[in-house]
């Protein structure tokens, strides 16, 4: 027994759509064929980022209810017809991926257009293209597993393999990709954790410099303040020695007239 892909999009429209909704987008800075230069709308452009987003979910979904069938019918005349369906929805899938980063890039562009609505088309396509890795990954390795399944030995013209054998190295090779991803995620973890605090350091080492300049000019104060008060104890001094001499005249002089 054999399926049918069920994806609904022929490759004619995927052709047409492809090449005719990038050609218009892709001529901004052409020329028409009169010589008048052709300017591509910021609403054509995310209309045609629209069309490109609605294909791509729809294939996605399709590659989803592939990825459930393949784990569940592991039978190997349906692995044929499975291949089939998925080379099919991943050559559309990269091809409307190629465009829709296009449209992007030409959006990113434009001028008239704030910059959150360009940020909200970039990590819809970073979900997508995270889905799609996700699905391709897993649809590749449960194929190729029931393919193993499909035969208890590998066989060629020298050597016989029992399937078991290349299933546990499979796995082996699995698992080591696993933690090979985990150190580098643990390593990208202490790149940015390193990175941090170098702005940190980058932070309080300017505090530092500016705390030089900071206790110079209290120096420069300290200094002031102490020759300000010099200046009035000698100004104070003078004022108690000259009320002293004018007391001690006062004093004689009223000592010579009393004397009289």
């Amino acid at each position: 027994m054999s399926s049918r892909p069920t994806w609904d999009s022929s490759p004619t429209m995927n052709r047409s759509m492809s090449g005719n909704g990038l050609s218009s987008i892709g001529g901004g800075g052409s020329s028409s064929s009169g010589g008048v230069p052709t300017t591509v709308s910021v609403d054509s452009i995310r209309k045609e980022i629209r069309k490109y987003e609605v294909d791509v979910d729809t294939k996605l979904s399709a590659l989803s209810s592939l990825n459930d069938k393949v784990q569940r019918d592991t039978a190997s005349e349906y692995i044929d017809d499975s291949y089939i369906e998925f080379d099919v929805l991943t050559s559309e899938l990269d091809s409307i991926f190629k465009n829709l980063t296009r449209c992007n890039e030409l959006l990113a562009k434009e001028q008239n257009i704030s910059i959150s609505m360009i940020q909200h088309h970039r990590d819809k396509l970073e979900d997508f293209l995270k889905d799609y890795k996700k699905y391709k990954k897993n649809i590749t390795y449960s194929l190729e597993h029931s393919e193993l399944l499909s035969g208890s030995t590998y066989k060629n013209k020298d050597t016989e393999i029992p399937m078991n054998n290349l299933l546990r190295e499979q796995q082996s090779l699995h698992n080591s990709n696993y933690v090979a991803d985990s150190i580098l995620g643990q390593a990208r973890q202490a790149h940015e954790a390193l990175e941090n605090q170098r702005k940190i350091l980058r932070g309080a080492s300017h505090k530092i410099n500016n705390m030089t300049g900071i206790f110079g000019a209290i120096d420069g104060v300290t200094t002031k303040i102490k020759r300000m008060k010099s200046r009035n104890m000698m100004v104070l001094g003078g004022l108690i020695g000259i009320s002293y001499m004018v007391s001690v005249i006062k004093s004689i002089g009223c000592f010579l007239l009393n004397g009289k």
